[in-house]
């Protein structure tokens, strides 16, 4: 299965705790520069550009079969002049301690870590149909004043809904689609006694 530029980690594991040091480091390092949006929105091209466009060169960069000087090697010839210092010298550390194969959790905690600075908070759209964009504006205003925050919608379509909608918010998740309406009116008139 190819991953997403959106993998997300599992809470907790060993993984996600390294990709959390490593990308707030990151942050400290391109604050210094004052570049936070700019690598951010760079280490996010090279995931899709690079990562999602060509899996071999991930499987490259996480195989544990492949040493850390011809890794280096490469990116060394690959990189220069085509990413800034901030995201060469990500690399370089990542090389020299073996995980590279954390490029893709880094992009999405960093992406988290900018969102947070900014006030800003992902939300899951499931819809049964494609919202339009004036649903869409409606969608994310009503969303802005429950969360007091500004919600980044990320919609999917799921023709298995019938219709209604699926939110997710962190760990909350709001249903109305139609289809979890019917499979609860199911189970009530199941559980009826006759």
């Amino acid at each position: 299965m190819k991953a997403t530029h959106d993998t997300v980690l599992e809470a907790g594991s060993v993984k996600a705790r390294l990709a959390k040091v490593y990308a707030e480091a990151l942050l400290a390092a391109a604050q210094r520069q004052n570049a936070v949006d700019a690598t951010g929105e760079e280490l996010s091209h090279f995931v899709s550009d690079v990562l999602d466009a060509a899996p071999e060169i991930e499987s490259f960069l996480a195989s544990p079969v492949i040493g850390k000087k011809a890794k280096s090697t490469t990116l060394d010839n690959a990189l220069p002049g085509r990413v800034s210092d901030i995201l060469r010298g990500l690399f370089t550390v990542l090389t020299r301690n073996g995980r590279l194969n954390l490029l893709r959790g880094i992009a999405a905690v960093y992406r988290q870590l900018l969102d947070a600075r900014a006030g800003r908070v992902p939300v899951k759209i499931t819809s049964a149909v494609e919202l339009s964009d004036s649903q869409r504006s409606a969608l994310a205003s009503t969303l802005s004043e429950i969360l007091k925050q500004q919600p980044v919608l990320k919609v999917k379509v799921d023709p298995d809904l019938l219709g209604g909608l699926v939110v997710q918010v962190g760990d909350r998740v709001i249903d109305t689609s139609i289809r979890t309406r019917l499979l609860t009116l199911r189970t009530r008139l199941l559980e009826t006694p006759k």
